[in-house]
């Protein structure tokens, strides 16, 4: 007796993750071969912001062969944590170095600016 049919077609769902996502073999049943599960040669983890795709193949071992793709999405939505920043004084200058936080993925991040670092005008300045 001959198997002509094809694995069932699993319904795979995204893989999302917010600074990496790790994929795990996914499984499907079949009329003969009973549990199958997914084999692919893409990578499973994903360390970049971005969307991807794994194509999982599950083969039967009787011929019937269905490859099923699973989408990867990693995508950081939490913002850096938010420094509190000292004022900044001097009684003929004042200079600023460029205050740090964390950040959930990234860690460690330097704050940038257009601003100038350095003031040497009496008065009140904000550096953004």
């Amino acid at each position: 007796m001959d198997d002509t049919t094809p694995p069932a077609t699993p319904t795979l769902p995204d893989l999302t993750g917010e600074c990496s996502a790790t994929a795990t073999a996914p499984t499907t049943t079949d009329n003969c071969s009973g549990t199958i599960t997914g084999t692919t040669t893409d990578p499973l983890t994903y360390t970049t912001q971005g969307t991807f795709t794994i194509n999982w193949t599950f083969d039967d071992g009787n011929g019937n062969v269905i490859v099923v793709p699973q989408t990867v999405i990693v995508d950081d939505t939490t913002p850096p944590a938010t420094p509190t920043l000292p004022d900044l004084t001097g009684e003929c200058s004042a200079t600023a170095t460029a205050p740090t936080t964390t950040d959930n993925c990234s860690g460690t991040i330097t704050g940038t600016t257009t601003d100038p670092l350095t003031y040497t005008t009496q008065g009140t300045f904000t550096i953004n």
